[in-house]
């Protein structure tokens, strides 16, 4: 069995939409479907945002469960200019090396250095200045500490991540915040109405972010169900 991971639902939902005979449950904060991802039985788990909670989740799957490879999959952002929103990157300072070979028969897809921060970096400036201090290329909250976990147990991973914002885009930090309640891993429409009537300027660029997520999201899902047809059967 496989685990596929995202840190958030909205990452996961078309690929959960694709399982067959799903059993959904939740062990803490750990969010878990069992299901049938094309003829593969697979765990979907949703660990959270940010590095702590998703270590505290990656420790729990392993508990509960014994996936033979992990995929940690969802959006990133782009730290240099020449990835584009929705492309998919596979992280080459990450990913398992066992992971490598089944790679070369996909295509859609570039390989990045990640980096994981325990913030957005949310205008060109400071991702400018993240990447020259870590060399990377896409930046996540999560990708490090999850890699740590499963690496400790010496099993195939591999980090996957669709572009959602840009190196030139300005992100309206404070209404995604507002949107988004990470601790229980739900939106909160009222609160982000409420920032966004009493902060307009914002509207735009949440509104610009937020309607780039559904192709974003599409993209990822066709390489992970690429990517889900391509690895051993014995995974």
């Amino acid at each position: 069995m496989i685990c596929f991971a995202f840190p958030l639902r909205h990452e996961a939902g078309e690929v959960l939409k694709r399982c067959r005979q799903q059993e959904s449950f939740s062990i803490g904060g750990l969010h878990c479907t069992l299901g049938n991802f094309g003829n593969r039985p697979v765990l979907v788990a949703l660990v959270g945002m940010g590095q702590d909670r998703a270590r505290e989740n990656t420790q729990k799957i392993f508990s509960f469960f014994r996936p033979k490879a992990f995929v940690l999959a969802g959006y990133g952002g782009a730290l240099v200019e020449p990835l584009k929103a929705g492309q998919v990157v596979i992280s080459n300072n990450f990913t398992s090396e066992q992971v490598l070979p089944f790679l070369r028969l996909l295509s859609g897809f570039d390989f990045a250095s990640f980096s994981t921060a325990d913030e957005l970096k949310d205008t060109p400036q400071k991702r400018e200045a993240y990447a020259r201090k870590t060399k990377g290329h896409v930046v996540d909250m999560e990708t490090a500490a999850v890699a740590d976990v499963v690496h400790a147990r010496q099993i195939p991973f591999m980090a996957v991540r669709s572009i959602s914002d840009t190196y030139h885009q300005v992100l309206p930090v404070e209404a995604l915040m507002a949107g988004f309640d990470p601790a229980k891993g739900r939106a909160t429409p009222l609160r982000l109405l409420w920032r966004l009537a009493t902060h307009p300027a914002e509207f735009a660029p949440f509104k610009k972010f937020v309607s780039g997520l559904g192709p974003t999201r599409r993209n990822l899902t066709s390489f992970l169900v690429q990517l889900n047809e391509e690895l051993p059967r014995g995974w």
